[in-house]
C-alpha cells in the first residue's frame, strides 16, 4: 500500500495537488457549514421553548412573595387579593412618612409601570409590586433610606419588605388615575378564578 501511495505522490504535479487541496477544503467547509446549520436549528428550538418564561417568572416571583408575606408574622401586606396593608404595614407607613416619600418619586414609578404595559387591574398590582421592590430603593435619598432602615430594624423586617408598602401605594394611585376600582384585581387574578 505504501508503494502505491508513493507512486501516486510522485505522479502528482503541482496543479493536481492544488486541485486536491481545494477539493478537500471544499468538502471540509461543507461539512462544517452543515454542523453550524444543525447547531443553529437546535438553538432555534431552545429559543422557542423559552418564549413566555419572563411572564411566568414574574407570576412565580409574585406568588412566592405572597407566600412569604402570608407566612411572615410581621408581614406589611396581606396576601389576600387584592393586596392590602396589614396593621403593621399601616403603622410603618405612618412612621416613615410613606405617603410623602411616595409622592416625591411618583413620576418615575408610574413611568416604570407604564413601560410594562399592564393590561388589567391584576397586572397593574403585580407590576406595581415588582417596580416598587426593584426601583424604590435606588430613588430614595439618604435621609429617607435611613428612616426606612431604622424602622425595618426596629420591627425586625427586611428593608425590601418595606418596599411592598410603596407597591400598594403605587397600585392604588395608578388604579385611581385610570378610574379602575381596586376590587377589579380579583376579576383578573388567576388564583381567584375557578
Amino acid at each position: 500500500m505504501d508503494a502505491v501511495l508513493t507512486k501516486l505522490i510522485e505522479q502528482l504535479n503541482t496543479s493536481v495537488f492544488v486541485l486536491l487541496v481545494i477539493l478537500g477544503a471544499a468538502f471540509y467547509s461543507i461539512y462544517r457549514i452543515g454542523k453550524w446549520t444543525e447547531k443553529f436549528s437546535a438553538h432555534d428550538e431552545k429559543i422557542k421553548s423559552v418564549d413566555g418564561i419572563a411572564e411566568k417568572i414574574i407570576v412565580l416571583t409574585t406568588k412566592i412573595d405572597l407566600i412569604y408575606q402570608n407566612t411572615n408574622p410581621r408581614a406589611l401586606v396581606a396576601a389576600h387579593s387584592p393586596i392590602s396593608l396589614t396593621p403593621i404595614g399601616k403603622e410603618i407607613a405612618d412612621k416613615i412618612g410613606a405617603d410623602r416619600i411616595f409622592e416625591s418619586h411618583l413620576s418615575p414609578l408610574v413611568s416604570a409601570v407604564d413601560t410594562e404595559s399592564p393590561k388589567n387591574a391584576y397586572d397593574i398590582q403585580v407590576v406595581s409590586m415588582k417596580v416598587a421592590k426593584e426601583k424604590m430603593l435606588s430613588l430614595l435619598n439618604e435621609k429617607d433610606l435611613t428612616i426606612i432602615k431604622d424602622e425595618a430594624f426596629t420591627k425586625g423586617i427586611l428593608v425590601e419588605d418595606v418596599m411592598s408598602v410603596f407597591g400598594v401605594l403605587l397600585r392604588n394611585k395608578i388604579l385611581s388615575n385610570k378610574g379602575i376600582p381596586i376590587v377589579e384585581v380579583d376579576i383578573h387574578d388567576p388564583a381567584t378564578k375557578k
